[in-house]
């Protein structure tokens, strides 16, 4: 049986503070980046928040099963947020997106809210499994624009579905079939709003570590927090 590790990093980056943080289950076979909103305290409450209910949900069944807790702890937390920013920042804007990657046996899915994005690369291929929650990713859908010019464009942080975003909270979520040739990547948009696709292809491909990618994307000038954790195969249990 194919045992999946993760290995991942954050760092403030040119921030005063550290709103990301970020959840590595192995044994579980979860993982998550997540980028608070709000200022610091309020958007670090509420990474803080989420990341503390990825951590204690009970997983166990098959990968529906799964999906469904993580739903279910994402939901609670988006409840617990409300009812901080309701109860003592007079419902100031305090909330934060999130990529969740589970795993299970040969299955595997992702739920997200907001920009944060997982990849999956192969050989030299690298592509992104999820989508973006903002006005400026369905321009892209609609061949408006291309990955750069996306990447430049004024609106480019607004989105529009984030954990603490409203009462009703709607996740995405996608369900796949693994191989133990392939590799994750999991990014917080300090990432990936400076890294093209074909970025971190190169990288990945070159064998990254997830801290030579926090690295390079500092180094081409990201100015956000940056998270990014990578999950492979462990090539003994392969």
């Amino acid at each position: 049986m194919t045992i999946w590790r993760g290995q991942g990093r954050t760092h403030k980056g040119r921030r005063p503070a550290n709103e990301d943080t970020l959840v590595c289950r192995d044994g579980d076979g979860l993982w998550a980046v997540i980028d608070g909103m709000g200022g610091h305290d309020a958007g670090d409450l509420a990474a803080t928040i989420i990341r503390e209910s990825l951590e204690s949900v009970a997983l166990g069944g098959g990968i529906a099963h799964r999906l469904l807790a993580v739903d279910s702890a994402l939901q609670s937390a988006n409840h617990a947020i409300r009812h901080h920013a309701a109860l003592h920042l007079r419902s100031k804007p305090m909330g934060a997106t999130v990529v969740v990657l589970l795993i299970y046996r040969d299955e595997a899915a992702v739920l997200w809210a907001g920009d944060a994005r997982l990849y999956r690369h192969a050989g030299q291929d690298t592509v992104m499994l999820t989508r973006d929650h903002t006005p400026v990713q369905a321009l892209v859908d609609a061949g408006v624009l291309d990955e750069r010019q996306a990447m430049s464009h004024p609106r480019a942080h607004v989105i529009y579905q984030a954990i603490g975003n409203g009462d009703k909270l709607e996740l995405e979520q996608a369900r796949f079939d693994i191989s133990a040739d392939q590799q994750f990547l999991l990014t917080t948009d300090g990432v990936h709003s400076v890294l093209t696709v074909g970025d971190l292809a190169r990288l990945l491909g070159e064998g990254a570590s997830e801290s030579a990618i926090l690295k390079a994307a500092l180094d081409t000038g990201s100015r956000d927090n940056v998270t990014a954790v990578k999950v492979s195969a462990d090539e003994h249990y392969r």
